[in-house]
């Protein structure tokens, strides 16, 4: 098969692994992190990446060196994300997804194992290279950061303040939790978690995530896991077990 994949960036390493030694034909296209929190941002992003997609000329029909640039499916490398997803289409090709609330499910390999270790933890800060490799995560580097630019635009005063109100925002967290799959080197990102963890006065925990639910993304093995929204439909919530539906 030829696919498309549309992905977030904090995903660069895992999918581009897997793409690589697929037996299908993958091209992938990353889009910034920052839309992360903007969800109707991401919604329009994607559906540009999709129309652009569409809208691809096929290659002149008399030349013998022609391939057929057409896909036959596009994937989508996100999950709900804060329902970001919702309303995406596509006139022409499938769209596959996941079926997931959250990317830490695809890190993780399945909702089953994300959901377990939430229960048991809920106060889960979670750590991956891609993430933070896009992102200042929690620790002293965001802090300082933070801080300064606080101070730079509002003073020092406003700076404190605002520099609690984030501080309020964290107390719901009290772990950081390393994710890292086996086939990417990740040491010096475990060590800055633990780091981050000590300067946060949080526990610190590591998981082996798994390729598995990625990997079928990426090869076509689209069962339950994943929602495959045929031309003319779109994305919408499902409010069950299923997370996302075709409307």
């Amino acid at each position: 098969m030829r696919l498309k994949i549309i992905a977030c960036r904090v995903l660069f390493r895992e999918l581009s692994l897997l793409a690589a030694r697929s037996r299908n034909t993958v091209d992938t296209i990353f889009l910034d992190q920052r839309y992360h929190d903007q969800p109707e941002g991401l919604r329009n992003a994607l559906q540009e990446q999709i129309n652009g997609i569409e809208a691809e000329e096929a290659p002149p029909a008399h030349s013998p060196y022609a391939m057929n640039r057409g896909y036959d499916a596009i994937l989508l490398g996100y999950a709900l994300c804060s329902n970001s997803i919702v309303g995406v289409r596509s006139n022409r090709y499938r769209l596959v997804i996941p079926r997931a609330h959250d990317c830490i499910s695809l890190f993780l390999g399945s909702r089953k194992r994300y959901r377990e270790y939430f229960d048991k933890h809920p106060g889960t800060y979670w750590y991956t290279r891609g993430w933070m490799e896009n992102v200042l995560m929690p620790g002293k580097e965001r802090y300082e950061k933070t801080y300064s630019h606080y101070a730079e635009q509002y003073g020092e005063d406003n700076a404190e303040y605002l520099m609690q109100m984030e501080q309020d925002w964290l107390a719901k967290y009290n772990r950081c939790t390393f994710i890292g799959w086996p086939e990417i080197p990740a040491e010096d990102h475990k060590e800055e978690t633990r780091q981050s963890s000590r300067y946060l006065n949080w526990a610190y925990d590591e998981q082996q995530g798994s390729s598995e639910l990625l990997q079928d993304f990426v090869e076509g093995n689209w069962d339950d896991r994943f929602l495959i929204v045929e031309p003319g439909k779109t994305v919408a919530p499902s409010f069950d077990e299923g997370v996302i539906t075709e409307s």
